[in-house]
């Protein structure tokens, strides 16, 4: 059973979205702890 082409397209996209957030979201808080670590040894 074959899934159509744009389905595959839209589940594709909508777990790009996902990830792209959840990577956006991990960057942040990475830079933040870096943020608090250089005013900690200040």
């Amino acid at each position: 059973m074959a899934m159509p082409v744009e389905m595959a397209v839209c589940i594709a996209h909508n777990v790009f979205l996902l990830l792209d957030s959840w990577i956006w979201t991990c960057v942040l808080a990475a830079d933040e702890a870096a943020r608090l670590l250089r005013s900690a040894t200040r």
